[in-house]
C-alpha cells in the first residue's frame, strides 16, 4: 500500500482551449480511460490523456483496480484487518481528488474502483464505457516475471478491444514536464508508422495518417526486410541475394509512398534491413514522438514463446506506443476510422 502514502505527481500541462472539432474528430476519442495504481510512474499517464483530451474535446475517467492476481493468499498474518469496501472508499476519495485537481481544462472523472485481475477489470471497464482510448504507464517489469506474469500494461495491450497508449516510465526525460515534446501538452512532430503491408499494418496506418494530420505532424513510414525469411537454398541458388534484397526494397519504397501519396501531409519512406522488433525501436530513437503500431492480438502459450512485434516494441521504446487492435472484435472506432480513410 505503499503508492496511498505517495503524494500526487506535479505535472504541468499548458492551457489551451477545448474543443470538439469536427465529426470526424469526435468520434474517434470521445471516452479515454487512464488505470492508476496511484505510484508515481502509473500518474505520469495522466498529462498525455489530458493533452489528446484537449485535442480531440474528450472526457477522461480515472479508474483504480485492486489487482488480487498481485496479492498474498489469505492467512491469519497476512488478513487485512480493513475490509476491500473501505479501501474502496479511500481509493475513490483519492480518485477524485485527482479529477478535480486536473479538471481545468476538460471533463475528468472518477470511476468505481474495482477489484480483480487488474487487466480484466481495466479491459471489462473500457468495453462498458465504449472508451476510445487508454492510456496506461507501464512499470518495465524484465525477466522471468515478464514471460510468466506480463505487466498489466502488456496484458491490456493483448486484450483490449479498443487502441491503447503504452506511455514509458523509465526513461527519465520523459516526466510530462521537462522534456520539450510533452510541455506543451502531447505534442507530436514526427510520428513514426512501421508497415509490413498486411491488412492488419494496414489499420495502424489509416490512424497514423489522421494523427498526422490532427497535430500537423511529420509521418516517418518504415519497412523492415527480414533477410532470415527470404527463401535462399537450392532452389533459389541462381538468384543474386543482394539483387533480391535490393528489389524488395525498392518494391517497399514505392508502395509506401503510393500509400502516402494521397494523404496531403509530409511524409518519409525507409527501407531497413533486421529484425523487424529491433529496427522498428531503433527507428524510433531518432527524435521520433509516437509509435503507431498495429497488433494481431495474439495471447496464450503460443504468445509467450514467440511473442509478437508490438508488445517486443512496446516493452523497449523509448517514446509512446499507440497499439491499434487490428482483430475482428476491436470495436467500432477502428473500423469506422478505416471507412473514413478509404
Amino acid at each position: 500500500m505503499k503508492g496511498l502514502l505517495d503524494p500526487p505527481i506535479l505535472t504541468r500541462v499548458t492551457s489551451k482551449p477545448r474543443r470538439r472539432g469536427s465529426a470526424s474528430r469526435a468520434h474517434r476519442f470521445n471516452r479515454i480511460l487512464v488505470p492508476i495504481d496511484f505510484s508515481g510512474p502509473s500518474l505520469k499517464a495522466i498529462p498525455y490523456a489530458l493533452a489528446i483530451s484537449r485535442q480531440f474535446g474528450a472526457d477522461v475517467h480515472l479508474l483504480h483496480v485492486t489487482d488480487v492476481a498481485q496479492q498474498p493468499p489469505p492467512t491469519l498474518l497476512t488478513l487485512s484487518l480493513v475490509p476491500q469496501s473501505e479501501w474502496n472508499r479511500r481509493f475513490m476519495k483519492r480518485l477524485q481528488a485527482l479529477a478535480r485537481k486536473y479538471r481545468t481544462n476538460g471533463n475528468v472523472a472518477a470511476i468505481e474502483p474495482r477489484t480483480g485481475t487488474a487487466y480484466e477489470e481495466i479491459c471489462a471497464v473500457a468495453r462498458e464505457l465504449k472508451a476510445d482510448l487508454i492510456v496506461i504507464a507501464t512499470h518495465g517489469y524484465s525477466g522471468y516475471k515478464r514471460m510468466f506474469l506480463g505487466s498489466t500494461a502488456e496484458r491490456v495491450v493483448q486484450h483490449s478491444r479498443c487502441p491503447v497508449l503504452i506511455v514509458r516510465q523509465h526513461i527519465s526525460g520523459w516526466s510530462g514536464a521537462a522534456d520539450p515534446r510533452t510541455s506543451t501538452g502531447f505534442r507530436l512532430r514526427r510520428i513514426l508508422a512501421p508497415t509490413d503491408f498486411s491488412e492488419c499494418s494496414r489499420t495502424g496506418f489509416d490512424y497514423a495518417i489522421q494523427l498526422a494530420r490532427d497535430f500537423k505532424a511529420e509521418l516517418q513510414l518504415i519497412h523492415v526486410i527480414n533477410p532470415h525469411l527470404y527463401p535462399f537454398g537450392d532452389l533459389y541458388a541462381a538468384l543474386d541475394p543482394v539483387q533480391l534484397m535490393g528489389k524488395a526494397a525498392h518494391a517497399a519504397e514505392n508502395q509506401m509512398r503510393s500509400m502516402a501519396a494521397g494523404a496531403k501531409l509530409r511524409y518519409s519512406v525507409r527501407v531497413i534491413h533486421g529484425s523487424p522488433a529491433i529496427q522498428i525501436r531503433n527507428a524510433a530513437n531518432e527524435d521520433v514522438d509516437l509509435i503507431v503500431i498495429s497488433t494481431h492480438g495474439r495471447t496464450g502459450l503460443g504468445h509467450i514463446l514467440i511473442g509478437s512485434v508490438a508488445e517486443h516494441v512496446v516493452r523497449y521504446a523509448h517514446c509512446p506506443v499507440l497499439v491499434i487492435p487490428a482483430r475482428p472484435d476491436a470495436i467500432n472506432s477502428t473500423s469506422t476510422l478505416k471507412n473514413e480513410n478509404a
